[in-house]
């Protein structure tokens, strides 16, 4: 049995009006187990730190959690969910709102600061994707959803599946009142043999978008995990405007010869620098990494002008973030990586690291 498990991670201030768990409270036996390797320095940035343990099929203890620790690596919140049903993407919304991906309903639980549920978020589509759902500050939501089609892959490739369920990306964005406002489909824009997933699969996913960004001039940037591409879209007519990465890359990278692959939570930068989460699947050697670019758009450069690497060196093969946060500091979630999460300054040095027992594949 395949398991994929890791953590997400996400850094903020909690509700303001919630309460934290007692100090000594018990916890379930079946909690993961998690261990300070770096104590949090004065340089550690504030707020509570958003983890959701992902695990899957066939683990000894398939149980969940969706969780907020403090620098001392103490829950502060957490939430049982169930077996085999992992919670993604647990975050603080613009408008205070706490929300995570809940399999069991296929949707996004919203909890308000007592912690109750306040309802779900979903899109309007066949289903909702887990990744990166925004609630934006005008109250629009942003989602990702998949569109299965059948495709005779067998035309396109050889020994391509006649029948095999082929995966396009959908980026959708709704207005409060639940209208479709911007709907984008990468059947459109990317060519299936575009990815670097197997096309001679009967199921491929062969975008895999992972993250929805904002650039500073309010267009779009999306990371799709099986083109190992950045894409910047048009946010009123839909157009691609770049690509960055992939077998499509327009952009010559400065400073960087080995690049990214299989990345995650591309961010625009108040200061208009690009961050990301590189997995560095496939590369040699493999080892995942934070990385920081300065783009120009015009000319289509990328200088490489900040980079995290563990040491040792830490590979996340699947999941992974990388939160810019207030005091300047980078959250590294490392995915299915150990360690779990490190804290680290502008100048490379670890400010707060945590480990959590969790398996692997």
């Amino acid at each position: 049995t395949f398991i994929v498990s890791g953590i997400s991670t996400l850094k903020a201030l909690g509700p303001t009006a919630a309460r934290p768990l007692p100090r000594y409270a018990t916890l379930p036996a079946d909690f993961p187990a998690i261990t300070v390797t770096v104590p949090a320095s004065v340089t550690a940035a504030e707020g509570f730190t958003f983890i959701t343990d992902f695990t899957g099929p066939g683990l000894p203890t398939a149980a969940p959690y969706v969780m907020m620790v403090d620098n001392q690596g103490e829950p502060v919140y957490y939430r049982k969910l169930p077996p085999n049903q992992a919670g993604t993407d647990f975050r603080k919304q613009a408008n205070g709102l706490l929300t995570f991906y809940d399999r069991s309903v296929g949707r996004f639980r919203a909890l308000d600061a007592t912690y109750a549920t306040v309802g779900f978020y979903y899109a309007k589509y066949r289903w909702t994707d887990h990744h990166d759902f925004q609630l934006l500050a005008n109250g629009n939501q942003r989602y990702q959803s998949y569109d299965p089609q059948q495709i005779d892959m067998s035309q396109i490739v050889p020994g391509g599946y006649p029948t095999a369920t082929v995966y396009g990306l959908i980026v959708q964005e709704l207005d409060p009142s639940r209208n479709i406002i911007f709907e984008w489909r990468s059947w459109d824009h990317f060519y299936i043999t575009d990815t670097n997933a197997s096309l001679a699969a009967t199921v491929i996913d062969y975008v895999h978008g992972n993250t929805i960004g904002n650039d500073l001039d309010g267009n779009l940037v999306i990371s799709s995990r099986h083109l190992d591409e950045i894409t910047k879209i048009n946010r009123q007519t839909g157009a691609v405007m770049w690509r960055w990465g992939g077998k499509r890359n327009q952009f010559t990278f400065i400073n960087d010869s080995r690049g990214f692959s299989h990345q995650h939570d591309i961010r625009v930068q108040p200061d208009g620098t690009f961050t990301l989460f590189d997995n560095g699947n496939g590369l040699d050697p493999e080892y995942s990494r934070v990385l920081k670019y300065v783009l120009d758009q015009e000319h289509l450069t990328a200088k490489l002008v900040w980079e995290y690497r563990n040491t040792p060196d830490t590979y996340g093969d699947s999941m992974g973030n990388a939160q810019r946060l207030p005091n300047g500091n980078t959250l590294i979630g490392w995915g299915s990586g150990l360690p779990t999460l490190t804290e680290v300054t502008p100048n490379g040095s670890k400010a707060f690291e945590l480990t959590m027992a969790h398996a692997h594949a």
